[in-house]
């Protein structure tokens, strides 16, 4: 009876080293086909390349100033590229649930972008990022003005994270 549980026991052992050896070799193959491209030096060249427009507005401040500290990383070269951009809030709506009252607000902004060479004027690149944010309930005017402002400006600093992302993409599948 012993040496029935032992064989069993080997039995068990090799099977289990046997199917560990199948999956690593399944996912080995199953992931060689899928390219991992890196944010290399080429990639962050280009984004230093790159000139940001102003947009004259608290807002655009805030998304033009978040814009250049992460496109400039390392610090910039010169302009062979042009972004320019507008931003566009929409009023806040109330949100609403079936059968409760509530005084949250929600708040969308969108960011449009036009990537264009400084040189020929051409335009490489075009694109559209939203995000939206949800106010917090305030029962003071001023409470809801300064929930409605802070939301701007946390949604241009959002999509300009969003933008430079979309431009890494950009230059990633141009290499």
């Amino acid at each position: 009876m012993w040496s029935f549980s032992q064989n069993n026991k080997n039995f068990y052992q090799h099977a289990e080293k046997f199917l560990c050896i199948c999956v690593l070799a399944l996912v080995s193959v199953a992931c060689s086909g899928v390219n991992i491209h890196q944010l290399g030096r080429d990639n962050q060249s280009k984004l230093q390349e790159i000139g940001v427009i102003d947009i004259n507005t608290r807002e655009g401040q805030l998304y033009g100033r978040e814009l250049r500290k992460l496109l400039h990383i390392g610090g910039k070269s010169s302009e062979k590229y042009e972004l320019k951009s507008t931003i566009n809030a929409t009023s806040s709506s109330t949100l609403s649930v079936q059968g409760a009252a509530s005084s949250l607000k929600k708040m969308s902004m969108t960011a449009s972008f036009q990537l264009s060479d400084v040189k020929t004027g051409e335009t490489l690149f075009t694109h559209v990022v939203v995000g939206d944010a949800t106010l917090g309930a305030s029962t003071s005017f001023y409470g809801q003005d300064r929930s409605e402002a802070h939301a701007r400006e946390r949604l241009a600093i959002l999509l300009a994270q969003r933008v430079v992302r979309r431009l890494q993409l950009y230059f990633l599948y141009q290499s």
